[in-house]
């Protein structure tokens, strides 16, 4: 271990309020692993988001810590996982708490545009900080001995709204290109409002965006989940499509004040699936499973994504029947469903076919109704072999479905009601492919 301060070539500043408040009320599990650092004689800090969150005052949830320790001295502690080894990143585990922890280091080479090709361990937190994507998260802590580290002025670019890159732009980003969606996440900064980035780092976005296609689809996804869900979705997607973020990364592009953008922060709920069909609203089902595949989304996803996108466009008759049926089909989603439908009908209804208040008055219905999209069959295949005499088969199972769509559309709730419906239906008919089924639209 180096002799030479770790802190060298930094300004000592004083605890501002909100990082003071912040270390006073840090978990024990925290405290416990810092005072494990200084009881052998290593240095440690809190870096990052915490920091920043703080600054910011927004709620603290987790603390990334660096250290002059090396990741084999960390193993030492009782309790870790080596989440990143290779990269210096150890996991503390301390009463259920979990705390990543990084070595001071230094980096070369980033050919693949997503890691560094060779790291060693450092002895300087100014270079460690350096290398940091952007100022706001280049602030570090000594709680021990109550000093901050701001060397490239990331509290006064907070103060401003303003976010700026450590160094060159264009240099930093290269370095990793999913800093690309970072920026743009980070320019999202909920109630405090939109924080767009200075000139440079602006211009490097747009210049470095071919670099994308460098990242695993994974963790654009991952990205772009948490930009979606964003207070501000709406203005940081459509600078991203001005930008050609997204031509980049699905080779599809929005024009600009496009409408389906426009309405993504009204959209209420936490689903980015809801979000990202309302951005495909007006492209085709293959349209929609190439952006599937290129974000790779998974099964569950990509079934969520090409359901909620085919309904788009279309509106249940304003009866108690059809209410029915598109409630049971859409399940959870039929209300939201209307409520996207009402906001596209504001602007689009000469297109659609129907207006706002057509829309209302299915929510209103909707609301009247309070159907159990839950419900089920009643009638099992044993039930109608055997008031039908008929054998297993296409059939049976088409007459099933029959009996289902009738049992909502009618609101049937008992055996005995199905019983009396079945002598009613012509059933006895050998074509049975165009029988009805429970199916919106």
């Amino acid at each position: 271990m180096s002799d030479l301060d770790p802190e060298r070539g930094m300004q000592v500043l004083p605890l501002p309020n909100a990082l003071m408040s912040m270390v006073d009320r840090l978990p024990k599990s925290l405290i416990n692993v810092l005072d494990w650092f200084h009881e052998n004689k290593s240095s440690v800090w809190i870096v990052g988001g915490a920091n920043r969150n703080a600054l910011l005052g927004i709620n603290v949830q987790e603390y990334d810590l660096a250290t002059t320790m090396t990741p084999e001295e960390m193993k030492t502690y009782p309790d870790v996982i080596p989440t990143g080894e290779r990269y210096g990143t150890i996991t503390f585990r301390n009463d259920g708490d979990c705390f990543e922890v990084t070595t001071l280091r230094t980096e070369y080479g980033y050919n693949d545009g997503r890691r560094p090709d060779e790291v060693h361990w450092g002895d300087s937190l100014l270079e460690d900080l350096s290398r940091r994507d952007f100022t706001m998260n280049a602030i570090a802590i000594n709680v021990n001995k109550q000093r901050l580290f701001d060397p490239f002025n990331g509290i006064n670019d907070l103060k401003q709204r303003r976010i700026r890159s450590v160094g060159e732009a264009t240099r930093r980003l290269s370095e990793d290109a999913l800093r690309i969606l970072r920026a743009y996440r980070f320019m999202d900064q909920g109630k405090a409002g939109i924080w767009w980035p200075e000139r440079q780092l602006s211009e490097a976005l747009r210049d470095t965006k071919p670099m994308l296609n460098k990242i695993a689809s994974e963790r654009i996804w991952s990205e772009l989940k948490r930009i979606l869900l964003g207070d501000h979705a709406t203005e940081i997607v459509q600078r991203m499509a001005d930008d050609g973020i997204f031509r980049q990364l699905l080779a599809i592009d929005w024009i600009q004040d496009d409408q389906r953008i426009q309405v993504l922060s009204q959209i209420s709920g936490s689903n980015p699936i809801d979000r990202l069909a309302i951005m495909l609203r007006n492209f085709d089902q293959n349209q929609c499973e190439e952006v599937a595949k290129k974000l790779r989304l998974s099964r569950s996803e990509r079934k969520e994504l090409m359901f909620r996108h085919s309904k788009f466009g279309h509106l249940p008759q304003n009866m108690d029947s059809s209410m029915r049926i598109f409630a049971v089909v859409l399940g959870e989603w039929s209300h939201q469903h209307l409520q996207i439908e009402k906001m596209f009908a504001r602007h689009e209804s000469s297109k659609l076919g129907y207006t706002e208040a057509d829309v209302e008055q299915r929510l209103q219905r909707l609301k009247r109704l309070n159907v159990d999209w839950r419900t089920e069959p009643i009638a099992d295949g044993e039930f109608i072999m055997q008031r039908t005499g008929m054998n297993q088969g296409p059939k049976l199972g088409a007459l099933k479905d029959w009996l289902y769509r009738e049992q909502v559309a009618r609101n049937l709730q008992t055996l005995e009601e199905i019983d009396t419906l079945l002598c009613t239906l012509a059933w006895q008919v050998e074509d049975s492919t165009h029988w009805p089924k429970l199916q919106f639209p």
